[in-house]
């Protein structure tokens, strides 16, 4: 059979008035089709009128207030319960394309920040082995470049502090102009928390404030 007879399927928008058709087949009456499809009484009834206009055959017979399938409309209930198996499978086969992304975090250190990245990301991915981490390191100079293009999501900065511990001598910056990603935003508030949890008493007994900083430049 020539493929020119399914023309008059895409021409009329069929696919919808065939769901309404299966929905009404198989509940035995449009009212309990209209509420599962969530569509109005009026539209349920127009386009099964459509369709059987479309296929140029009568698919229900009305006798009193109910309806009863013509023998046409049986033969479509037919294949409509074949057409939506098949789309049911075309679903299940797609599906497994539809899996979310990974969560990805991409953070960027300068030289003299290094250990500290790689001892939060440590820390940060122990928690969290569902998200996926990187770690770049570039001088202050390409570095800038990277958070200017919003290349990577996280970005820290070394600190030159006199008096401050070298283990806490870094500030956190992000990309301007985007929402942070909520990995990335949850990186920087452990982050940030791990730094004020860790800070170490001087002799003098009084504790180091927070000097890790979130800035967007």
């Amino acid at each position: 059979m020539s493929r020119s007879v399914l023309r008059r399927y895409f021409r009329h928008g069929m696919f919808p008035q065939l769901m309404v058709f299966e929905a009404v087949a198989r509940l035995g009456g449009v009212t309990r089709a209209a509420e599962e499809l969530h569509l109005a009484q009026p539209t349920v009834s127009m386009q099964l009128r459509k369709l059987s206009a479309a296929l140029e055959v009568e698919l229900f017979e009305q006798r009193g207030r109910q309806l009863y399938l013509t023998p046409s409309g049986r033969a479509l209930k037919e294949e409509c319960m074949k057409l939506m198996d098949s789309f049911l499978l075309v679903e299940e086969r797609l599906s497994a394309f539809r899996q979310a992304k990974p969560e990805v975090l991409r953070l960027a250190a300068e030289p003299e920040a290094r250990q500290d990245a790689s001892r939060l990301l440590a820390l940060f991915c122990s928690k969290h082995p569902g998200i996926q981490a990187s770690l770049h390191v570039a001088e202050r100079g390409a570095l800038l470049g990277r958070l200017a293009a919003g290349e990577d999501d996280v970005y820290l900065f070394g600190l030159e502090v006199e008096g401050l511990p070298a283990g806490r001598r870094w500030s956190v910056a992000h990309p301007r102009g985007r929402e942070l990603a909520p990995q990335a935003a949850l990186f920087v508030r452990e982050a940030m928390l791990l730094d004020a949890y860790n800070s170490p008493q001087s002799e003098e007994g009084n504790v180091w404030s927070s000097r890790g900083t979130t800035t967007r430049p």
